[in-house]
């Protein structure tokens, strides 16, 4: 297989993966919350999808980490400022992109944690 189809390959199952790790992750905030006692998805408890949902997200992680392998040598070449124009736009939306992840990635761990809710009532009952 050369590199463009594997490239394509990666960015395939990536989206694949991503899809399904939106999904699943929508499925326990909405579908399956906190404190939803004992229900199940196709006979899988929240627990369970969210074993599941860890799975997803690493192999995410290692289809992301390829994906930037095999795009190394245009990351050097960007670094290196022997860029096309075009690869410019490319690098730069990109960047942004990257920012925008890791801003997400990191709010969760930043956000203030509210002690005032009465056990049991869920989120859901907020108002």
């Amino acid at each position: 297989m050369n590199q463009f189809k594997l490239v394509k390959l990666v960015d395939l199952l990536s989206f694949v993966t991503l899809a399904l790790m939106i999904s699943t992750g929508a499925l326990l905030e909405f579908t399956l919350p906190t404190r939803s006692g004992p229900t199940a998805v196709w006979g899988l408890t929240r627990h369970q999808w969210g074993d599941i949902h860890s799975w997803i997200s690493l192999l995410f992680l290692l289809l992301m980490s390829t994906h930037l392998v095999l795009h190394f040598r245009f990351i050097k070449t960007a670094i290196a400022g022997q860029a096309t124009r075009e690869q410019k736009y490319r690098l730069a939306i990109g960047i942004v992109a990257l920012i925008t992840l890791l801003a997400l990635a990191v709010a969760p761990l930043m956000a203030p944690v509210d002690n005032s809710v009465k056990s049991g009532s869920g989120y859901r009952h907020l108002q």
